[in-house]
């Protein structure tokens, strides 16, 4: 007779809130990054379909020390007219060497908690030493976690904020108000960027909202959107003044956005040129050469992150007593 499956652990959205925050995601994030660039997770390409002209992928990963994570995930931008997250997922994870699942969660918040703990990395080294504004370029699902992960390591008081959607902006402006920012919202990206000493693109856009000729020095760009082969968030100049580009991957980044393969194509940027962000989070690479340059973070979203997220997750609701079992 075979034996039944262990119970599982369900992990909602709120619990993963309660269980995930900044102080203790970053660091995890961070060695799984690590872990990554030095060849050491097993992570094949992630597997996309389009159903009803939506992207919806599959994407897998096992992070010594972490486990195996798989998730399924589908990206729907009319979800905004519905009251619907435009990014939603189920993760789950396993046990590395029994095979047994050990827990499902909501996929749309991990990816947003591991999301903002790859930008707050990418900030922790390569944002300017000097304070001054954070501009948010897109106010939507993403950009409150954004916000919370990346001010955890780059500490300011104003944040500019622009979206074309009025209602976005505006609710997006009673969140941050709500933490404690000094909020300022913006009627172009332009007007947002110039002077901002962190920018963060968190859009659904298939062209250009960074413009080199509005970025001030110093700065950091940290790009999360325009996650097709085609689209592009950040414009050729935006790209040849960064002294640095960092990426999640660079195999992953020529695959998955204009934003990298498009400049390279160009020659106006050599892939000599673009570190990965584990390898500037262990010291082999520089993610900011002087105090007045530019630098670029441009991430596309691994599976590893997922994973040992998911990990983390798991082993902090265990701890705690958060979420509840049920039998497969």
């Amino acid at each position: 007779m075979v034996s039944p499956l262990p119970r599982v652990l369900l992990l909602s959205g709120r619990e993963l809130e309660e269980v995930l925050s900044p102080g203790v995601l970053i660091d995890e994030v961070e060695k799984a990054f690590i872990t990554f660039s030095e060849g050491r997770t097993v992570t094949p390409p992630r597997t996309v379909m389009w159903v009803e002209g939506n992207w919806w992928g599959v994407m897998q990963s096992y992070v010594p020390g972490y486990g195996v994570g798989v998730k399924v995930v589908n990206v729907i931008p009319a979800n905004l007219e519905r009251g619907l997250p435009t990014i939603q997922a189920v993760v789950n994870l396993f046990d590395p060497v029994t095979g047994s699942p050990l827990a499902v969660m909501d996929g749309g918040v991990l990816t947003a908690l591991r999301t903002g703990a790859a930008s707050a990395i990418s900030a922790k080294y390569m944002a300017p030493k000097e304070r001054g504004p954070l501009a948010i370029i897109g106010t939507g699902y993403q950009a409150r976690y954004q916000l919370r992960f990346v001010a955890h390591v780059y500490r300011t008081d104003e944040v500019r904020i622009y979206d074309i959607r009025e209602s976005a902006a505006e609710s997006f402006k009673g969140y941050a108000e709500s933490l404690g920012f000094r909020v300022v919202r913006c009627r172009s990206a332009a007007e947002a960027i110039e002077g901002a000493r962190v920018v963060i693109e968190a859009t659904t856009t298939r062209t250009p909202v960074v413009e080199g000729k509005y970025l001030s020095r110093p700065t950091h760009v940290i790009s999360i959107g325009a996650h097709m082969r085609d689209a592009r968030a950040l414009d050729d100049d935006a790209i040849a003044l960064a002294e640095t580009v960092v990426v999640d991957s660079r195999e992953a980044v020529m695959l998955e956005t204009g934003d990298i393969r498009i400049p390279v194509e160009r020659g106006v940027l050599a892939m000599d040129r673009v570190s990965e962000l584990g390898e500037v989070a262990s010291g082999k690479r520089m993610g900011r050469l002087t105090d007045e340059g530019i630098t670029i973070f441009k991430s596309v979203g691994l599976a590893i992150q997922d994973a040992a997220a998911a990990a983390v997750a798991y082993r902090e609701a265990l701890r705690r007593g958060v979420g509840r079992y049920v039998d497969l």
